[in-house]
This record gives structure tokens, sequence and C-alpha cells, in this order.
């Protein structure tokens, strides 16, 4: 008979006193209030983590692994976005199935040490080569990493979707790729790109996933048209935006009538807040734009809404490690979440938010779900962003897989994908 493990003495956002947390199989099997009297056995496990906070594992829903740790190798002198794409499609034909690899799996082991338990990330078309490089690189560390973390692949179409394009998208979603995304608002005919991704979305029945307005401009609306496309074939609930930044832009009449159509489409949405603190209000003189969506308001108007780390270490984003933590301060400042309620929707927008827009079957801290969570070394669930506990221990499906103090220590079960 396996051991039971009990999580002794913690502390979970929205509940009061401290808890028990009982796993059996990798699943949570009760949440009851701590129980002092509590002995070991042979058939008992505790882990007496003495008051301090125990979130459900973090959920990164908008990433981008092929594209990490490539900065400074390739630079952005003029820190735009458009100097950062150029950047990168000229750097890809130097690329190859083992460098992306490498730097996918430096970039997971990032996020696993600083409690990520889900990754959605964005890959690039550019060529036909270079998708079978990245998809065959993607499926690499999928497999590598299968017991440590859920990884699912965005495929970004490209601008020009001829049949030949058509079907390397297809081979792409036969071959492990589980959603479709663009950047349709950069697209010479928006309106045409973003209706064959929708046509190929709705044909292969896979979700949508895209980055959309990021922009200074108030006149880019591709929004708008992702609200129209989501309605009319039936997808509310099926396509997350990212980015959306010309939304703070617009006129406060203008982008509450958007906002009202986002509600309607039932559509997700993901801010990028390091991303577009550094690439956003390169042009401005003066007040300097934040460069985010409008965040607060959306909040407001119950739209679902995830922050997201985007870029680490590469030509759209020079810094970054992969800590949701940080990029749920970086929310805060750049979209004014400051109250005592802000704060603990900010860890909502990285924990239960993300993974509601990815699906995620049996997520969260509940009799039945998985047993994925952090544990942080904090006592006050206040404190959590004023704080941010570096010290962290990350479990996956019951079972300890990194802790992070002064040094990393792994798992063993981990130790043969580190090597």
């Amino acid at each position: 008979m396996k051991a039971r493990t009990v999580i002794h003495n913690a502390r979970i956002p929205g509940s009061s006193g401290l808890k028990d947390l009982t796993i059996e199989n990798g699943r949570f099997t009760s949440l009851t209030d701590a129980d002092e009297h509590l002995t070991k056995s042979p058939q008992l496990l505790i882990v007496d983590v003495e008051g301090r906070v125990v979130l459900p594992g973090f959920v990164d829903v908008h990433m981008h692994l092929d594209k990490a740790l490539t900065w400074p190798a390739i630079p952005n002198h003029s820190g735009t976005l458009s100097e950062a794409i150029w950047r990168f499609e000229d750097a890809q034909n130097q690329m190859d199935v083992n460098s992306i690899t490498e730097r996918m799996t430096a970039t997971i082991l990032k996020a696993i040490q600083h409690g990520t338990t889900a990754i959605r990330t964005h890959l690039n078309y550019s060529t036909s080569s270079y998708l079978h490089q990245v998809v065959e690189a993607f499926q690499k560390v999928q497999s590598y990493f299968s017991d440590y973390i859920t990884l699912e692949a965005v495929l970004m179409c490209p601008f020009d979707i001829t049949k030949e394009v058509e079907k390397d998208i297809r081979w792409a979603v036969n071959n492990g790729i589980n959603l479709l995304g663009g950047a349709p608002h950069l697209a010479e005919n928006p309106q045409l790109n973003l209706a064959k991704i929708f046509e190929l979305a709705v044909s292969l029945d896979v979700n949508i996933d895209l980055h959309i307005d990021e922009s200074d401009d108030p006149t880019v609306k591709s929004l708008e048209d992702v609200c129209q496309w989501t309605i009319q074939t039936g997808y509310q609930g099926r396509v997350v935006a990212g980015h959306c930044t010309s939304l703070s832009a617009m006129s406060e009449l203008e982008a509450h009538e958007l906002m009202s159509l986002v509600q309607k489409a039932q559509i997700g949405i993901v801010t990028l807040p390091s991303s577009n603190l550094f690439l956003m209000g390169r042009e401005d003189k003066g007040l300097i734009r934040r460069g985010l969506t409008r965040v607060k308001q959306m909040l407001e108007l119950n739209i679902s809404v995830a922050a997201a780390s985007d870029n680490i270490q590469d030509p759209f984003h020079p810094y970054g490690k992969a800590d949701l933590l940080q990029i749920a301060l970086l929310a805060s400042y750049g979209a004014h979440l400051t109250t005592e309620e802000e704060m603990e929707k900010l860890i909502e927008m990285i924990t239960s938010v993300p993974a509601e827009l990815m699906k995620l079957q049996g997520y969260g801290i509940g009799a039945g779900n998985w047993a994925d969570f952090i544990i942080l070394d904090i006592t006050d669930k206040k404190m959590i962003l004023s704080e941010l506990p570096t010290s962290r221990e990350t479990w996956r499906r019951g079972q300890p897989i990194c802790r992070i103090s002064e040094s990393i220590t792994w798992s063993n079960k981990l130790k043969p994908v580190l090597s």
C-alpha cells in the first residue's frame, strides 16, 4: 500500500486558519483544518510546512520557448518590436533542432524552479524548414518533461497562408501542435489573415490563441474582428488574445464598446507586462505610456485576464527568468492593481485564470485535483508580492521535484533530464 502524504499546517489563499492537505496517488483527497494530533506511520508521511503559504502550481499561458535565451546573441538596438521581429527572423537560419531544444530545456527548468507546473508556448513558423525544426524540438522537451510539467504549443501562422503553408499547418497539428495563433494585426491584410486562421482552426477543431493589436496606435483594432469571428464560428470560450495594447490608446467610449464585445465573445485576455513595458511607447515624447492593455477595466467587466512571461532573454525582452511572481508584481505596477483584493486577483492571474484558459483538468488545491503546487517560504499571504519569496518548493503529482533556496536542489527523478 502506498503511503498517504499530508501537507500539514499549510496556509491557503481563500481559506482561514491552517490546513492539512492529504495526497494519495498524485491527487488531493481532502482539505481539512490542521490536526495537531497527526502522527507519522508507515502509511502516513507528514510534511509540516509550519504555516507557510501553499499555492496551486503557476500556469504560464503565454511564452516563447523557441526565442528564449537568444539575447545578447540576437540584439535589439532600438528596443522596438519591429527590430526584434526582423532580428530574430534573420537569425533563424543559424538555428538547428539541438540548439532550440537546449534553450527550451533551460527555460523550462527555470520555470519549474520558480513554481510553474504548466506552460503554453507560441512557436514561430517563418519557413517550412524552421517549422519542422521547432516542432521536433518541442516534441523532445514535451517528452523529456512529461512527468514534471504540462506543455502545450500554439503555432504562429504566417501572414500569407498559401496551399503549401496550409499543408504545413495541418502537419504541425498532426504532430503535437495544440492551437493555432499568429499576429494578424501585423499582416498586410489583417482581416484576410484572421479569416484564414479561423477557417483552419474550425476545420481542425483546435482552439485559437492570438497576438492581437500589440501597438500604440488606437486605429489598430483587429480585436474587434476577432470578437466577430469568434461569435460567428461559435468559438466562444475557445479564443485567447494576448497583448491588446492599442486598446489603451483608444478613447474611453471606443475602448468600453470593444471590451463589451470581448465580454460577449467570451475571449480570454493575456497581459504581458514585462515585454510590453519594455517595447511599447518607444515613440512617445514627454509622458510615456505604460504599454499594457486595460487590465483593471477588463477585470471590472469580469473578463478573464491572465498575466504571463511572454519573452525571456531574447531581442523582444532581454530580461526575465520565468518567474511568474515577478510578472504579477510588474502587472501590479503597470496596471495599478494595488488594493488588497487586487493583489489577490494578481495571484489568480498566474494560477486559476490561466489554468481555465488552458482548460487544465484537475487543477487547483481541492479534493480530486492533481497535487501540483508550490510551497513559498512566507507565512503572510498578504506579503507574497511585497517579499517575492525566493525560497520555494515545487510539487508535481504529489511529489517534490525542485527546491530553490540558496542553491537549487532537484529531485532524483529529474536529474536524468538535467544530464
